[in-house]
């Protein structure tokens, strides 16, 4: 609906142009659009995005919500393995679990997304510390409702608010990694159009087409920010809340 050109199929005698009024984008070394494999890109790129922070979320809001809601020894184990995981950097822990995954945009974002856990599970963790002191928890517990009961009717849905801001802020976050391994080649092969790998393809040419780069890197730029903006606006009725 949006895109204006083939981005598969090249012309070789309008490779390389400047943006104009045919090529918003300009073109590339082999005379694709630079605009529709951008927009032919979105796809890969934000789905993998969500692939990741769906498993992130579901996965770390599980850790944290067993270990601040059973504590003792079982908050003791988890919380050491999430301590072990922070102490690797995000983008080598990607980088390792891709590797063992083999490429592509699915596999990068489940990478991505095991890489994005700890700081699920640690903020659910807080969350539920802090509800399970309130006083409507307690006075379920002493009605005799029962453990699990109380877990899912009280503490789970008032300890969601921060993890869902922490959802759409991490989106942004996603969406930076996901293009980084694929600007590494990771992701999807040429000549699927992703985000990074769009801007990779640009970096021979960045002294005498500089748009090939520019451009696409705006883009991503943009989204993430907007994704950051995004997510403050819904933090704002979760500070009221509390």
């Amino acid at each position: 609906m949006f895109a204006t050109h083939d981005p598969v199929a090249g012309v070789p005698t309008e490779k390389l142009q400047p943006p104009g009024a045919e090529h918003w984008f300009g073109t590339d070394n082999l005379g694709r659009d630079i605009y529709s494999r951008v927009v032919h890109g979105s796809a890969l790129s934000l789905q993998a995005a969500l692939i990741a922070v769906l498993v992130a979320s579901t996965a770390g809001s599980l850790i944290g919500l067993l270990a601040g809601y059973l504590r003792g020894w079982v908050d003791d184990v988890l919380m050491r393995i999430v301590d072990v995981a922070i102490a690797v950097p995000g983008m080598v822990l990607s980088l390792a679990i891709v590797t063992a995954l083999g490429f592509g945009t699915v596999n990068v974002a489940v990478a991505v997304g095991l890489a994005g856990v700890t700081t699920f599970a640690r903020v659910m963790r807080a969350e539920v510390l802090r509800v399970t002191t309130a006083q409507y928890v307690e006075a379920a517990v002493v009605c005799g409702v029962r453990r699990w009961a109380v877990l899912a009717r009280h503490v789970l849905p008032n300890a969601l608010g921060p993890v869902v801001v922490l959802t759409a802020l991490e989106f942004g976050t996603a969406i930076l990694s996901v293009s980084a391994l694929s600007f590494l080649g990771f992701g999807a092969a040429p000549p699927t159009p992703e985000w990074g790998n769009i801007i990779s393809e640009g970096r021979n040419y960045l002294a005498t087409a500089g748009w090939m780069t520019t451009l696409p890197g705006a883009i991503v730029v943009v989204v993430v920010l907007a994704a950051n903006r995004f997510a403050r606006i819904l933090e704002r009725p979760v500070r009221s809340e509390q």
